[in-house]
């Protein structure tokens, strides 16, 4: 959308008084401000962790992490996925900050990276059958 029909479409909200009384490009600084104020490393990390909790797979492993710590085989059992796969979610929930890998020999288990991970799914869950 071009600046100019974006500066268009902020007058007439605001000349119609749903933004209290304001000049457009009073209400243009303050929006900009705002969004200048955004931590954008805190954006990043948001959407990394939201695109880990972004599949279905990877919500189901989460949620079997939810109350033990497992080894990769046993996530691959569960789920009946190949290692290849199993391998490409745990990676993406590595990297989204939202599992911890604990090598033991051969074998690396997994668990929740923080027990607020749990705490998300259970708000998550609740504001999903609110909006429903």
């Amino acid at each position: 959308m071009s600046v100019a029909l974006t500066q268009d479409r902020l007058k007439r909200l605001v000349d119609s008084g749903m933004r209290g009384v304001c000049r457009p490009s009073e209400r243009m600084s303050q929006l900009r401000k705002k969004a200048d104020g955004i931590d954008d490393l805190r954006i990043r990390r948001l959407e990394q962790a939201f695109f880990g909790l972004a599949d279905k797979t990877r919500l189901m492993i989460l949620e079997l992490l939810a109350d033990e710590e497992l080894c990769s085989c046993e996530i691959m059992a569960a789920l009946e996925l190949t290692e290849p796969t199993t391998s490409h979610h745990l990676g993406i929930l590595e990297r989204a900050g939202l599992v911890a890998p604990r090598r033991e020999g051969k074998w690396v288990f997994y668990k929740l990276a923080n027990p607020n991970v749990k705490a998300l799914l259970t708000k998550g869950s609740a504001v999903v059958k609110e909006a429903a």
